[in-house]
């Protein structure tokens, strides 16, 4: 009976969640159009009786992702919020305002940016707020924790690896994928294919932002190491593609939902490389005696 409780608490405050995404999208589009910035030129009308329903469940999908790694980190509210907005700003705004600019013709990367900025951070409040950490849980601590398993020697080189993980999965589940969704890309003018040197630099520069931005939430993170690889993946997952791809009509179905499938195969495999790469075994165990954790803690990472 407490897990279903449990449960149901969850669902209903992701869907609260979503209800401020949804609102915050609103108000963001009303301040775009307050300072007149150009939209992006769409390839075929929105209808609002549709988008609006999709609007929603793209909130909740979002509020989920950013639920999942909120739930995990230690500290208080405004400090849960402070890494959880930064993340969704990183990731969601920036990342795919620079995707969009360089792989599409559709222009006014900015209004979008401003839009997703204001709905993620709203969304990021909601769940710093509907999913507080435990007592006594200090963010502090908890980076102080961590921080003293990190050798700096070792760790630049696992850093290292870590930048080269998005792009390495990108293009490994990008070719699979190929065969599918290039066919399609041939019947969409709006759609940008760079040359390579343009696309290694726009994968690097994203790479880079995402491992700062979860670097932070590593830092942050209270639970397991499995817990973290699940939560981040869904993070990546909702925050890359998949809460936008269920609004974007003018895409073709087969484009938005295989693309969501490889998607959450990128960000699942990117955020196992990175708590493996970065993550002392250590952390998440919960008895450990004294002599077998100075042990464990001078080999880690």
């Amino acid at each position: 009976m407490g897990k279903n409780r449990s449960i149901l608490g969850s669902v209903w405050k992701v869907l609260v969640a979503g209800i401020v995404y949804a609102v915050g999208a609103i108000l963001g589009g009303g301040l775009v159009a307050l300072l007149g910035l150009e939209l992006p030129r769409f390839p075929m009308e929105v209808d609002p009786a549709v988008q609006l329903p999709l609007l929603f469940a793209g909130g909740v999908a979002m509020a989920a992702g950013l639920a999942a790694i909120g739930a995990g980190i230690a500290g208080r509210w405004w400090e849960k919020w402070a890494v959880v907005a930064l993340f969704v700003f990183v990731v969601n705004g920036v990342g795919n305002a620079l995707e969009g600019s360089i792989f599409t013709t559709l222009g006014s990367q900015g209004a979008l940016l401003l839009s997703n900025t204001v709905a993620g951070v709203l969304c990021a409040l909601a769940v710093s707020l509907l999913f507080p950490a435990p007592p006594g849980s200090k963010l502090a601590e908890q980076v102080r924790a961590i921080r003293s398993r990190w050798r700096s020697t070792r760790l630049l080189g696992r850093l290292f690896l870590a930048l080269l993980a998005f792009p390495l999965f990108y293009f490994f589940f990008g070719a699979i994928i190929a065969p599918i969704v290039v066919p399609h890309y041939q019947q969409l003018d709006f759609l940008i294919i760079p040359p390579m040197p343009t696309m290694l630099t726009v994968l690097l520069v994203r790479s880079a932002m995402f491992l700062v931005v979860s670097l932070l939430v590593i830092a942050a993170w209270r639970g397991s190491r499995l817990g973290l690889i699940i939560a981040l993946g869904l993070a990546h997952f909702v925050t890359v593609g998949f809460a936008g791809l269920i609004q974007t009509t003018f895409f073709p179905a087969v484009l938005r939902w295989t693309h969501s499938i490889e998607i959450l195969a990128d960000s699942m495999f990117y955020a196992w490389a990175l708590v493996w790469l970065l993550v002392p075994r250590p952390l998440g165990r919960k008895e450990e005696s004294p002599e077998v954790a100075q042990t464990v803690h001078a080999r880690a990472v």
